[in-house]
């Protein structure tokens, strides 16, 4: 008879006694939680299918002075198949014509791709299946009208909107519309006007309350945590959007014939100061093409060379109320000139040398500022300096848009100055400022000595509801005297009439302006082979409108003066403005309606009508046009009638009363050369209308305002 271990019956019933207490705990716990914290873990269940979702504010707009739209919000889709939520014998019937409207829409796969990867993930439980990303609005809608995703229940369609910005006019103004990165949240990346209107485009994010579906989505659902989003109010800058076009591709074909570095354009309103263009253009190695990645216009501190000779001439006139711009100089006739061992240089000999001081000014001789700087302030060099800070050119602009580079005007104090400082100084070396800088001192002698500060948005507007508006910013009543003004007034336009800008002298308006070409400073010295090539200047002259500058940085082909480089770019700009702005300005700025420039001239190209037409609001009246040439008629109810011209390839065309512009175009374009004298409308043309003429013969046009 076998005996009884009682160590062992005694382990059985310790673990037997364990599993009793285990069990015990068991129920005591599911009594506990069915009674007493139910609800709690209901609602912590809840809450693990809901949460809370930041509803992005639409951004507001950012529109141009014509109200066209330069960056917007637009939302975009991406599209998901979930194959499992269709029905049976919908997806069998119809998921090879879901498939083949795919391949034809998206091309991205064949219709047989599509199918094999929606059955496969039909099989496979697999409802996430990407089918297309960042579909714009009218895309979504047509993928909506496909076989399955048009069923109403079951379709299997989902659709994920995201809010992105969008540039309408692609690149144009990119950097001055700019740009905000979020991606660092800790420092977002604000560029342009876009970053500087940041905190008013972007408005205030709401709150959405979303619960788990099945396939792990979420849906919106009703919640007292919900929040509206409040959307971003509009800009509405000053920026012409097609000036800044056309300013654009004269810019790019300027620095592709010359093969410069970068260059910039800017273009502001002489009386309000808006810039209403700004380009800045850099040649990228890598793309090998120009492109908007560095705003070259605000940012670049350059040595301006001769156009800062405006600047050295206000400071002698100020210095002196008898400096006489009709002074004889003795120069010498090597066209050089020693200033304390340092030999200074001009690119001809100027006046045979002896100019006047007007004449050493339209042909931009240094030696000539060199002797005259020296001869006033070598004894007090310090209030050559303290005459030029007076105007505040040496004073940051506080632009809008970030990264504004601050002038550099050396003082007497200043650890670099020397002997020779004071005259190279006065042909705009040893010191540097930004081309935006030099614009805007410009624009100060244009608007009679009061200098403005440069803005790029005029209006905030929520909706149609005008939140805000900007003034001018006066930056100085006065930068110098009525007498100085007048007289620098009248030394840029002797430039253009007399100068180094003779060429554009033959626009259809009065050009004012200054030409500059300066040595690029390297390794703190100086050589032949790099030069900054600029003019600065407005029109027209005899009432001003616009001052514009061109600078073009390292021009590396045969030309590299400012006269042949950047005053071609200048030209352009301003016959386009000139072309375009027909209107008379009323006495609150606005510009009425004024036809007398087409109706008086012969025939006007139609586009040009149309397009101001439209603009200024007149009523056009047409009886089925079919040429580009039209006749323009005054009507009685104020608006105009176009009627057909057709012009005869084989006979002059009657040029009377045309723009120089058109008048060239056409008489080109017939086989004839044209040249012109004067400026203004076509007043008379050497060669009869009517007259055959053999191709290639020269017809010279007379000018009149």
């Amino acid at each position: 008879m076998n005996k009884i271990n009682f160590g062992d019956a005694w382990r059985v019933f310790l673990v037997y006694l364990l599993m009793l207490v285990v069990g015990a705990a068991i129920i005591i716990k599911i009594l506990t939680i069915q009674l007493g914290e139910r609800e709690e873990l209901l609602e912590m269940a809840r809450k693990a299918d809901l949460r809370i979702v930041d509803v992005p504010a639409v951004r507001g707009n950012v529109f141009s002075k014509n109200g066209t739209l330069l960056a917007t919000t637009i939302p975009v889709f991406d599209i998901y198949f979930d194959p499992v939520a269709v029905q049976d014998s919908v997806f069998n019937k119809n998921i090879g014509k879901l498939s083949d409207s795919l391949a034809v829409m998206l091309k991205k796969h064949s219709s047989s791709e599509y199918k094999g990867m929606f059955k496969k993930a039909r099989k496979n439980n697999n409802r996430y299946v990407r089918i297309a990303r960042k579909l714009k609005m009218d895309e979504y809608e047509r993928i909506k009208t496909f076989p399955i995703f048009r069923e109403r229940l079951g379709n299997g369609l989902i659709a994920e909107k995201q809010l992105v910005r969008e540039r309408p006019y692609g690149d144009i103004a990119m950097r001055v519309i700019g740009y905000v990165n979020y991606n660092d949240t800790l420092k977002p990346v604000r560029v342009g006007l876009e970053g500087a209107y940041d905190t008013c485009l972007r408005g205030i994010d709401g709150k959405q309350m979303r619960r788990r579906i099945n396939g792990g989505r979420f849906i919106d659902v009703p919640s007292s945590s919900n929040i509206t989003p409040k959307n971003g109010k509009d800009i509405y800058t000053s920026i012409d959007a097609k000036i800044q076009d056309v300013a654009e591709e004269a810019l790019r074909r300027c620095l592709t014939d010359n093969e410069a570095q970068q260059g910039c354009v800017i273009m502001m309103d002489v009386k309000s100061g808006f810039i209403e263009v700004m380009a800045s253009l850099k040649y990228n190695e890598k793309k090998r093409r120009y492109e908007e990645s560095y705003n070259f216009a605000i940012a670049e501190n350059v040595e301006p060379g001769s156009t800062f000779k405006a600047i050295t001439m206000t400071a002698l006139l100020e210095n002196n109320p008898k400096f006489s711009i009709e002074r004889k100089l003795d120069l010498g006739k090597t066209g050089r000139m020693k200033f304390h061992n340092r030999v200074m240089t001009d690119s001809h000999v100027v006046g045979e040398g002896n100019p006047t001081v007007k004449q050493a000014f339209w042909e931009s001789s240094n030696i000539a500022f060199g002797f005259l700087t020296t001869e006033a302030f070598e004894n007090n060099p310090q209030q050559f300096i303290d005459l030029i800070y007076k105007t505040k050119i040496n004073e940051p602009l506080n632009l809008d848009i970030k990264g504004e580079g601050k002038p550099f005007i050396k003082t007497t104090k200043n650890k670099t100055w020397s002997k020779v400082s004071l005259p190279w100084m006065s042909i705009g070396y040893e010191l540097t400022v930004t081309p935006i800088t030099l614009l805007t001192y410009y624009n100060a002698i244009a608007n009679n000595g009061k200098m403005v500060k440069p803005q790029f948005v005029k209006e905030i507007r929520r909706g149609n509801e005008v939140v805000k508006t900007f003034d001018t910013i006066v930056i100085n009543e006065k930068i110098a005297s009525d007498r100085t003004i007048k007289t620098l007034q009248k030394l840029l336009r002797g430039v253009v009439e007399n100068g180094t800008a003779k060429a554009l002298n033959k626009c259809a308006f009065p050009v004012a302006g200054k030409t500059g070409t300066a040595q690029i400073s390297s390794n703190g010295g100086y050589n032949k082979k790099n030069y900054t090539a600029s003019f600065v200047g407005y029109f027209p002259a005899d009432d001003p409108k616009y001052t514009c500058i061109v600078v073009v940085s390292n021009p590396m082909g045969k030309n590299y003066y400012g006269a042949s480089v950047s005053a071609p770019v200048f030209k352009e700009i301003a016959e386009k403005v000139y072309a375009t702005e027909l209107g008379i300005k009323d006495e609150n700025g606005g510009h009425k309606a004024n036809c007398d420039k087409y109706t008086k001239a012969s025939m006007a190209y139609y586009d040009d009508v149309n397009e101001y037409c439209t603009m200024a609001g007149v009523r056009m009246v047409d009886s089925e046009l079919s040429s580009e040439w039209v006749k323009v008629m005054p009507s009685k109810n104020g608006g105009v009638v176009l009627k057909n011209v057709e012009v005869d390839k084989q006979t002059v065309p009657d040029l009377k009363g045309m723009n120089v512009t058109d008048a060239v175009f056409l008489l080109e374009s017939m086989g004839w050369k044209a040249s012109f004298s004067g400026r203004g409308l076509v007043e008379s043309q050497s060669v009869k209308a009517g007259t055959r003429l053999e191709k290639g013969n020269t017809i010279v046009l007379k000018l009149n305002t």
